[in-house]
Protein backbone atom coordinates (compact mmCIF):
# COMPACT_ATOMS: atom_id res chain seq x y z
CA UNK A 1 0.00 0.00 0.00
CA UNK A 2 2.67 2.07 0.79
CA UNK A 3 4.61 1.57 -2.19
CA UNK A 4 1.20 2.37 -4.30
CA UNK A 5 1.15 6.05 -2.80
CA UNK A 6 4.68 6.37 -3.78
CA UNK A 7 4.38 5.68 -7.52
CA UNK A 8 1.16 7.75 -6.78
CA UNK A 9 3.10 10.96 -5.71
CA UNK A 10 5.88 10.49 -8.12
CA UNK A 11 2.93 10.55 -10.93
CA UNK A 12 1.14 13.80 -9.74
CA UNK A 13 4.80 14.99 -9.21
CA UNK A 14 4.76 14.62 -13.34
CA UNK A 15 1.64 15.65 -13.73
CA UNK A 16 2.08 19.23 -12.37
CA UNK A 17 6.02 19.86 -13.16
CA UNK A 18 7.10 23.18 -13.97
CA UNK A 19 7.72 24.72 -17.36
CA UNK A 20 11.16 24.99 -17.93
CA UNK A 21 12.53 28.07 -20.58
CA UNK A 22 12.15 26.77 -24.25
CA UNK A 23 15.81 26.83 -25.83
CA UNK A 24 14.68 27.38 -29.56
CA UNK A 25 15.74 30.47 -30.85
CA UNK A 26 16.09 32.00 -34.37
CA UNK A 27 19.63 31.74 -35.71
CA UNK A 28 20.58 35.50 -36.47
CA UNK A 29 19.72 36.46 -39.91
CA UNK A 30 16.89 33.42 -40.02
CA UNK A 31 13.72 34.90 -40.75
CA UNK A 32 10.33 35.06 -38.86
CA UNK A 33 8.02 32.16 -39.30
CA UNK A 34 5.94 31.94 -42.69
CA UNK A 35 2.85 32.24 -40.70
CA UNK A 36 1.08 35.18 -38.60
CA UNK A 37 -1.41 33.30 -36.10
CA UNK A 38 -1.50 29.58 -34.88
CA UNK A 39 -4.32 27.85 -33.04
CA UNK A 40 -3.78 24.89 -30.54
CA UNK A 41 -5.92 22.08 -30.47
CA UNK A 42 -6.31 18.80 -28.86
CA UNK A 43 -4.55 19.26 -25.82
CA UNK A 44 -5.95 18.75 -22.42
CA UNK A 45 -6.54 22.62 -21.01
CA UNK A 46 -4.12 21.46 -18.18
CA UNK A 47 -1.46 20.54 -21.05
CA UNK A 48 2.35 21.23 -19.62
CA UNK A 49 3.29 20.95 -23.13
CA UNK A 50 0.29 23.10 -24.84
CA UNK A 51 1.73 26.03 -22.38
CA UNK A 52 5.20 26.00 -23.09
CA UNK A 53 4.50 25.79 -27.02
CA UNK A 54 2.22 28.09 -26.79
CA UNK A 55 4.70 30.56 -24.89
CA UNK A 56 7.62 30.10 -27.02
CA UNK A 57 5.43 30.64 -30.18
CA UNK A 58 4.42 34.17 -28.62
CA UNK A 59 8.16 34.37 -28.11
CA UNK A 60 9.01 33.46 -32.15
CA UNK A 61 6.67 36.74 -32.92
CA UNK A 62 3.55 34.25 -33.72
CA UNK A 63 0.26 35.28 -31.99
CA UNK A 64 -1.31 31.95 -30.38
CA UNK A 65 -5.26 32.36 -31.11
CA UNK A 66 -8.27 30.23 -29.75
CA UNK A 67 -9.83 30.14 -32.75
CA UNK A 68 -9.94 30.75 -36.55
CA UNK A 69 -12.70 32.90 -36.51
CA UNK A 70 -10.60 35.25 -33.54
CA UNK A 71 -7.66 35.03 -36.66
CA UNK A 72 -10.21 36.96 -39.37
CA UNK A 73 -10.69 39.06 -36.93
CA UNK A 74 -7.49 40.00 -36.19
CA UNK A 75 -6.27 40.22 -40.34
CA UNK A 76 -8.24 40.14 -43.75
CA UNK A 77 -10.06 37.19 -44.69
CA UNK A 78 -8.10 37.68 -47.58
CA UNK A 79 -4.93 37.02 -45.67
CA UNK A 80 -6.06 34.24 -43.32
CA UNK A 81 -5.38 30.91 -45.32
CA UNK A 82 -1.60 32.32 -45.83
CA UNK A 83 -0.61 33.48 -42.76
CA UNK A 84 -2.71 31.21 -40.33
CA UNK A 85 -2.00 27.22 -39.52
CA UNK A 86 -3.89 25.03 -36.75
CA UNK A 87 -1.80 22.63 -34.81
CA UNK A 88 -3.72 19.85 -34.12
CA UNK A 89 -2.27 17.21 -30.86
CA UNK A 90 -4.02 13.77 -32.00
CA UNK A 91 -1.69 12.68 -28.89
CA UNK A 92 -0.57 14.28 -25.85
CA UNK A 93 0.88 11.64 -23.08
CA UNK A 94 3.29 11.17 -20.51
CA UNK A 95 3.87 8.13 -18.47
CA UNK A 96 6.20 6.70 -15.68
CA UNK A 97 6.38 3.06 -16.31
CA UNK A 98 7.65 0.08 -14.05
CA UNK A 99 10.47 -1.12 -16.18
CA UNK A 100 12.28 -3.83 -13.55
CA UNK A 101 11.76 -5.15 -10.07
CA UNK A 102 13.77 -6.99 -7.18
CA UNK A 103 12.78 -9.98 -6.19
CA UNK A 104 10.46 -8.72 -3.27
CA UNK A 105 8.43 -7.30 -5.65
CA UNK A 106 9.48 -3.70 -5.05
CA UNK A 107 10.30 -1.36 -8.36
CA UNK A 108 13.65 -1.08 -8.95
CA UNK A 109 13.71 0.79 -12.54
CA UNK A 110 11.73 2.98 -14.00
CA UNK A 111 10.82 4.71 -17.53
CA UNK A 112 10.21 8.40 -18.05
CA UNK A 113 7.74 8.72 -21.36
CA UNK A 114 6.47 11.55 -22.77
CA UNK A 115 4.87 12.29 -26.47
CA UNK A 116 3.22 14.16 -29.20
CA UNK A 117 1.19 12.92 -31.91
CA UNK A 118 -0.01 15.96 -34.34
CA UNK A 119 -0.79 17.34 -37.42
CA UNK A 120 -1.08 20.93 -39.10
CA UNK A 121 -3.48 22.18 -40.94
CA UNK A 122 -3.39 25.52 -43.34
CA UNK A 123 -5.86 28.49 -42.88
CA UNK A 124 -8.55 26.62 -45.03
CA UNK A 125 -8.49 23.51 -43.15
CA UNK A 126 -6.47 21.71 -45.62
CA UNK A 127 -3.83 19.13 -44.31
CA UNK A 128 0.01 20.57 -44.68
CA UNK A 129 1.65 18.51 -42.78
CA UNK A 130 0.50 14.84 -41.95
CA UNK A 131 0.63 12.72 -38.72
CA UNK A 132 3.51 12.86 -37.07
CA UNK A 133 4.93 11.27 -33.72
CA UNK A 134 7.61 12.58 -31.40
CA UNK A 135 8.07 10.28 -28.48
CA UNK A 136 11.25 10.56 -26.28
CA UNK A 137 11.92 8.40 -22.89
CA UNK A 138 14.43 8.09 -19.74
CA UNK A 139 14.74 6.00 -17.46
CA UNK A 140 15.20 6.11 -13.66
CA UNK A 141 16.69 4.06 -10.85
CA UNK A 142 14.21 4.25 -8.19
CA UNK A 143 14.73 3.72 -4.25
CA UNK A 144 11.68 3.88 -2.36
CA UNK A 145 13.44 5.05 0.69
CA UNK A 146 14.68 8.40 -1.25
CA UNK A 147 11.12 8.71 -2.43
CA UNK A 148 11.23 12.56 -2.80
CA UNK A 149 14.44 12.54 -4.55
CA UNK A 150 13.16 10.43 -7.13
CA UNK A 151 9.94 12.38 -7.59
CA UNK A 152 12.22 15.53 -8.67
CA UNK A 153 14.38 13.69 -10.68
CA UNK A 154 11.42 12.31 -12.63
CA UNK A 155 10.01 15.90 -12.72
CA UNK A 156 13.47 17.33 -13.81
CA UNK A 157 13.52 14.58 -16.79
CA UNK A 158 10.19 15.04 -17.64
CA UNK A 159 10.61 18.97 -18.01
CA UNK A 160 13.99 18.40 -19.73
CA UNK A 161 12.05 16.06 -22.49
CA UNK A 162 9.04 18.78 -23.17
CA UNK A 163 10.95 21.32 -23.92
CA UNK A 164 13.05 18.84 -26.67
CA UNK A 165 9.86 18.05 -27.95
CA UNK A 166 9.26 21.58 -27.57
CA UNK A 167 12.21 22.66 -29.68
CA UNK A 168 11.71 19.40 -32.01
CA UNK A 169 8.00 21.24 -32.88
CA UNK A 170 9.44 24.74 -33.49
CA UNK A 171 12.05 23.43 -36.23
CA UNK A 172 9.26 22.10 -37.82
CA UNK A 173 7.20 25.02 -38.00
CA UNK A 174 10.17 27.08 -38.79
CA UNK A 175 10.67 24.71 -41.68
CA UNK A 176 7.35 25.73 -43.34
CA UNK A 177 8.20 27.96 -46.70
CA UNK A 178 5.45 30.94 -47.73
CA UNK A 179 4.49 28.35 -50.50
CA UNK A 180 3.40 25.56 -48.11
CA UNK A 181 0.75 28.01 -46.62
CA UNK A 182 -1.23 28.31 -50.03
CA UNK A 183 -3.37 25.31 -50.83
CA UNK A 184 -2.65 22.70 -53.18
CA UNK A 185 -4.38 23.15 -56.18
CA UNK A 186 -7.10 20.56 -57.64
CA UNK A 187 -5.77 18.14 -59.54
CA UNK A 188 -7.25 19.15 -62.99
CA UNK A 189 -9.48 16.16 -65.14
CA UNK A 190 -8.94 15.48 -68.57
CA UNK A 191 -12.18 14.35 -70.66
CA UNK A 192 -11.59 12.95 -74.31
CA UNK A 193 -14.10 14.63 -76.47
CA UNK A 194 -16.86 12.64 -77.61
CA UNK A 195 -16.40 11.99 -80.78
CA UNK A 196 -12.64 10.88 -80.27
CA UNK A 197 -14.30 8.43 -77.71
CA UNK A 198 -16.94 6.90 -79.74
CA UNK A 199 -13.73 6.95 -82.81
CA UNK A 200 -11.74 4.38 -80.63
CA UNK A 201 -14.59 2.36 -79.34
CA UNK A 202 -15.57 1.79 -83.60
CA UNK A 203 -11.88 1.22 -83.66
CA UNK A 204 -12.11 -1.47 -81.22
CA UNK A 205 -15.26 -3.71 -82.67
Amino acid sequence: MQRRHLLTGLSATLALATLGGCGFQLRRGQRAMAFQTIQLTGFASTSPLATELARALEASGVDVVDSTLQATQAASASQVPTSHLVFEALRDSRDLVVVTKTAYGQVRDMSVRTGVRFRILRGDGSELLGPTQVDLARDLSYNERDALAKQDEAAALQRSMQTDIVNQVLRRLAAIQPAQLLSPAPAATTTAPVSAVHAASQAGR
